[in-house]
């Protein structure tokens, strides 16, 4: 069973200080409010799936359409504002490095043209 460090870790090949200190931020957060079985099953999820979710960032119809133990881990994390920002400062990170396929709910925005910008080009 893989343990939150070693699914976190294993999401990028960057293991950069930072990064490492925010994970193992994050992971102290969960042990404080996950049980030992949601914590394995958010392992296997991170693993699975190959990212990591920003909870607070889902639309409820995204956080009904989660497996059961999922959405009680979801509701767990979006319920403790520190291990929420920890959860954003995860997906922050792997963000910065360009990994925005593993944090894929901090993707970057796409530009927005406006018709005043398409005048400035001409």
């Amino acid at each position: 069973m893989a343990t939150l460090m070693d699914a976190l870790s294993g999401l990028a090949p960057v293991h950069d200080p930072e990064l490492v200190d925010s994970y193992q931020r994050y992971v102290a957060c969960l042990e404080t409010i996950l049980t030992p079985e949601q914590r394995a099953t958010y392992a296997e999820l991170i693993q699975r799936t190959g990212g990591v979710r920003v909870f607070d960032t889902l639309t409820p119809d995204e956080l009904a359409s989660l497996d059961p133990d999922e959405a009680v881990i979801a509701t767990a994390i979006i319920a403790d504002g520190t291990t929420t920002l920890e959860n954003r400062r995860v997906a922050s990170l792997l963000n910065q490095h360009g990994l925005h396929k593993v944090a894929p709910d901090l993707i970057p925005p796409v530009p927005h043209i406006t018709p005043v910008d398409l005048a400035t080009d001409a």
